[in-house]
């Protein structure tokens, strides 16, 4: 169960006592790793069901296993992640490590995808409990970067945490000053937490440093600190059980420490109190411990009598529960037992058997005891037992240093890689301030452009509507010169018809007057006949001669016949028949110039447009009044485009922005071969 005992058991028994803690203290470590960092609440309320709990485990791991199957298409969010790491749990309480493993590794990932640092930091934990015991430098390298990151979110509890892992592993693999350090580090997190659990083993982790430093008075401090910070568990039913057991192993802790100062009496009486069928029903392990080590600190303080059975008893319990570890370190007391009682071929019997079965264990300081026991009893093989003893010494040294330099060197990679980060990420910070700069030049210098470019399009459409205004005033003055040459010319023609035509007439008619005074009928008739027409004559030229002059006196400028003009032109070069039609309501003199010029430009621009492309039969343009606005429309037969699919060409782009000029409501519609409408609505008097 993750997190729910710490089995700190150290027994007495001078260069025994070592491995025979670590055995117990891999236990405590397991079952500590197993809560891991809690990160917030996973509401799995299968898992606290009473009808899962009570499924063996065999069936839990099938229900497990078709959880992964089902959730493997969630969503990546904070829940998800969360019942992730719940399920890892779960499979680690039933002994599925490699499967808990595999769920965490699928967490970390998608919790870098989520840039969720903290389920990024829990991941790292996990990671670093599932290589502890195998892969330690592996370990010690993920509680490493676990550390860090919950130093950057200021998590100082869980930094507290990842230090004391730091300093098991550091313990385990002999480096007892720096596991000192780190302990002492977490103590300083662990210390403002109300977690006692926690202070327990950290106080009890760091006694055993300074046990194994032989610095006893330290040891014995912080073993009865431990000790103390055990009434501060919660009484709950397992937090009780877990008291009793946090005492015990407290005890033996406190109980060694005596030994190692040769207090033996002492060691004895705490011993001796633990030593009861409670012990026995609720931890055999501890029980058969116990056993043991009052054995060990009878024979040192000299009570030899009856001792042997104490080791013999112990042995016995630990063959018939296969803890092969202690079954080692019972041999080794029966072989030192026999060597102080003169009996030497029990001695080496079970120096012997001790030496083969850690060798086996790779127990290394069990070797180096049974070697140095062995040369001491087994005098014609004291020499190879001697160069074994160094050999092994040498090895284990060796290792040592190279275990201090492995966990050294990863600290400082890692400090490496961290300064190389940091370098990477001020060189990113200048890189990327200096794009940000270089984007805001490009920024500016586009605005700057745009804005010259626009400043430039409001001059050019300024010097285009003064150029159209111009042109238009040509226009007019070239009509009104047209008009008064026409007047001219019609002047002439009136004079002309007056003055000479009339004349001549009258005198023709006079004298067919004159002629008629003969008195033959038949002449008479015939005279009179002509008398009419040249009457009739002078009537029409008189009509003709007024009709001139009154045209003449009323031509001015008129915007009706431009457009008419224009429109007469278009007819005489292309196949297409134009028709104008405009409301005669309609006072041009009134409107804007420039709402006058803007229609005759669209107007000219259709046309030419539908002369080149419509292939149309006819084409109407009309112009009326619509309330306050003057509306056109210019509508063709002819063959019509999609306006979806058409890019729009320079010509309707033109008629666009001519009536955008005029603030003008402008609708085009066309469709293939049903022809093309063009409406215009232009406000009068909005300019």
């Amino acid at each position: 169960m993750k997190h729910s005992q710490f089995f700190f058991i150290f027994l007495k028994k001078n260069n025994l006592t070592k491995f025979k803690f670590l055995y117990y203290f891999t236990i405590l470590f397991l079952v500590f790793s197993c809560q891991k960092d809690k990160i917030g609440i996973v509401n799995s309320s299968l898992f606290q069901s009473v009808s899962y709990k009570k499924n063996s485990s065999f069936k839990k791991i099938k229900l497990l296993d078709s959880l992964v199957s089902i959730s493997s298409q969630n969503r990546n969010d904070s829940t998800y992640r969360k019942f992730l790491f719940d399920l890892s749990d779960e499979y680690y309480y039933n002994n599925e490590n490699k499967k808990s493993y595999n769920i965490t590794q699928k967490v970390l990932s998608l919790s870098i995808i989520a840039k969720d640092t903290i389920s990024i930091t829990k991941a790292y934990s996990y990671i670093g409990d599932y290589h502890q015991i195998s892969h330690k430098d592996s370990a010690y390298y993920y509680y490493q970067k676990a550390e860090k990151l919950n130093r950057l979110l200021n998590r100082n509890y869980h930094v507290g945490k990842m230090l004391f892992k730091k300093a098991y592993i550091l313990f385990f693999e002999g480096n007892y000053i720096e596991s000192e350090a780190q302990v002492a580090s977490a103590l300083l997190y662990l210390k403002k937490e109300n977690d006692p659990e926690m202070l327990y083993v950290a106080y009890s982790l760091l006694g055993l440093n300074f046990e194994k430093l032989e610095e006893y008075q330290e040891a014995l401090k912080y073993q009865l600190l431990a000790k103390n910070v055990i009434n501060n568990i919660n009484g709950t039913n397992s937090n009780l059980e877990k008291k009793y057991l946090y005492n015990i192993e407290s005890s033996i802790n406190i109980a060694n420490i005596y030994e190692k100062t040769k207090q033996y009496d002492k060691s004895l009486q705490i011993l001796k109190t633990l030593l009861t069928p409670k012990l026995k029903q609720k931890s055999l392990f501890n029980y058969i411990l116990v056993f043991g080590n009052i054995g060990y600190s009878n024979m040192k303080g000299g009570s030899l009598k009856g001792t042997d059975n104490y080791f013999k008893e112990a042995l016995n319990l630990s063959r018939e529960n296969n803890f092969k570890n202690n079954i080692t370190y019972q041999l080794l007391n029966l072989g030192e037992y026999y060597a102080i009682v003169k009996d030497t071929s029990s001695s080496i019997k079970y120096l012997y058997q001790s030496l083969q079965l850690a060798q086996k264990l790779k127990m290394g300081e069990e070797i180096k005891k049974s070697l140095q026991l062995l040369s001491q009893v087994d005098y014609k093989n004291a020499t190879f037992y001697d160069k074994e003893y160094i050999a092994i010494s040498d090895s284990l040294t060796k290792a040592q240093r190279i275990n201090r330099n492995k966990y050294a060197r990863i600290e400082y990679e890692t400090s490496v890689v961290e300064d190389e980060n940091k370098l990477l990420s001020t060189k990113n910070t200048y890189i990327l301030i200096g794009s940000i700069v270089l984007i805001l030049l490009l920024v500016s210098f586009i605005i700057y452009r745009y804005i010259k470019s626009q400043k430039r399009e409001i001059e050019f459409r300024k010097a285009q509507q003064k150029a159209e205004e111009e042109i238009f005033d040509l226009l007019k003055e070239y009509q009104l010169k047209l008009s008064i040459a026409k007047e001219l010319e019609q002047n002439r023609i009136s004079k002309e018809l007056h003055d000479s035509v009339m004349n001549k007439l009258y005198g023709a008619r006079m004298q067919l007057g004159l002629l008629n005074e003969y008195n033959e009928e038949e002449i008479k008739e015939k005279r009179l006949v002509y008398v009419d027409l040249l009457q009739e004559i002078e009537q029409e030229i008189r009509t003709i001669s007024h009709d001139l002059h009154t045209e003449i006196n009323e031509t001015q400028f008129d915007y009706t016949n431009l457009l008419s003009n224009l429109i007469h032109l278009q007819n005489e070069i292309g196949f297409t028949k134009f028709s104008i039609e405009i409301k005669p309501e309609i006072t041009w003199d009134s409107i804007d110039s420039l709402i006058k010029i803007t229609i005759f430009r669209i107007v000219q621009e259709s046309l030419l447009n539908i002369s080149k492309h419509a292939n149309a039969s006819t084409c109407h343009v009309s112009i009326l009044l619509d309330d306050d606005h003057l509306a056109l429309e210019i509508k063709d037969d002819g063959i019509g485009f999609d306006l979806s699919a058409t890019k729009q060409g320079i010509g309707l782009q033109n008629i666009q922005e001519r009536g955008k000029t005029i603030s003008a409501i402008l609708e085009i519609i066309s469709k293939p071969n049903i022809g093309t409408t063009i409406r215009m609505k232009a406000k009068i008097g909005s300019l």
